[in-house]
């Protein structure tokens, strides 16, 4: 195929979008921002919880003696590292870079809050990412104090080694799945949408 083809091609109607056509895409990229906002509330609420019940039943076991911060201080860092992340997120949160649409705005100004919004959460499950691999440390640190504790037998020690490591393989791959399977694909549309309307989405 030469030159000439490769224009002819680019420049069909399957490249460029009719105006009508643009317009869907905005819609359907506003009302998938606000559902990926709802999501994001929902999640964060389920995970503050958690981690504030996991918490305070980690202080109660100290108040009670049944946990001796010498021995088994990796409790603190395994604690520490999802609340840091979870008010982290909690605060991009509140102040979104991308403010939500629902159509009524320019479809070039609606595809770029979407890309925003896209890169947003790319670099959240980065970070998701960051954390999954840096708890598999910290929970062999704290399974490792437990077992010099005696508070688990080697057999009790292994299972729930191998429960955590399950959890911790099939929640990166999800991420894994999210980033490269949607999120990658989606932000490279929307940047060949925005240059094709003369906007550059970086």
């Amino acid at each position: 195929m030469n030159l000439d083809e490769l224009q002819s091609a680019w420049d069909s109607p399957r490249n460029r979008p009719s105006m009508e056509e643009q317009q869907q895409l905005a819609r359907q990229f506003s009302r998938q921002m606000i559902r990926r906002r709802r999501f994001q509330t929902v999640w964060l609420i389920n995970t503050l919880v958690w981690l504030t019940v996991i918490t305070v039943i980690a202080i109660g076991s100290i108040a009670r003696g049944k946990t001796s911060v010498g021995q088994e201080w990796g409790l603190f860092p395994l604690l520490a590292a999802p609340w840091a992340l979870a008010v982290y997120f909690l605060r991009r949160h509140l102040k979104p870079a991308a403010p939500l649409t629902r159509g009524e705005v320019a479809v070039a100004d609606s595809f770029r809050a979407a890309l925003g919004s896209t890169r947003t959460e790319k670099s959240h499950l980065k970070w998701v990412g960051v954390l999954l691999a840096g708890m598999i440390p910290l929970l062999a640190l704290a399974m490792k104090q437990l077992y010099a504790a005696g508070k688990m037998s080697e057999h009790e020690l292994a299972c729930m080694a191998g429960f955590f490591g399950g959890v911790l393989l099939l929640s990166a791959g999800g991420v894994a799945a999210r980033y490269f399977g949607r999120l990658r694909p989606q932000e490279e549309r929307l940047d060949a949408l925005l240059a094709e309307l003369g906007h550059g989405g970086r």
